[in-house]
């Protein structure tokens, strides 16, 4: 198998956190695909919260707003199975609209969802 850190999407879960690690280019359906076999994981611990990390992403610039309405159609669809709970971690560079769109339809659905630049503070938000 592949390390994760090549792969475009993976997932890991991390104590009670799964981090979604997004890289270079991928599609919505590579997304749904890795957060649906994380969550169908024999034995995987009670979810406490999503950390999707997107600072290596090439794909979020090109995204249009039909993709990210069905992403986070998706992520609603589960966000009890991840703790609602979901931080949002972008690329240092580039527009944060469609990110801060996207925390914002997640706070709508009863999701607790924040964007940030960096990951040790997303790590300490969703650990609270």
């Amino acid at each position: 198998m592949a390390s994760p850190l090549l792969m475009p999407v993976s997932c890991e879960v991390e104590r009670t956190v799964l981090v979604l690690r997004l890289v270079g280019t991928y599609s919505p359906t590579d997304v749904r695909a890795a957060i649906g076999a994380a969550l169908a994981e024999p034995g995987r611990p009670q979810l406490t919260g999503l950390v999707a990390d997107l600072r290596y992403s090439e794909s979020i610039a090109t995204r249009t707003l039909a993709d990210l309405t069905a992403i986070i159609g998706f992520l609603a669809y589960h966000s009890a199975s991840l703790g609602n709970r979901i931080a949002i971690v972008a690329p240092e560079s580039g527009d944060d609209t469609l990110l801060n769109m996207a925390s914002v339809d997640l706070r709508t659905g009863g999701v607790d969802a924040v964007t940030f630049r960096d990951m040790s503070e997303a790590r300490t938000w969703i650990s609270r």
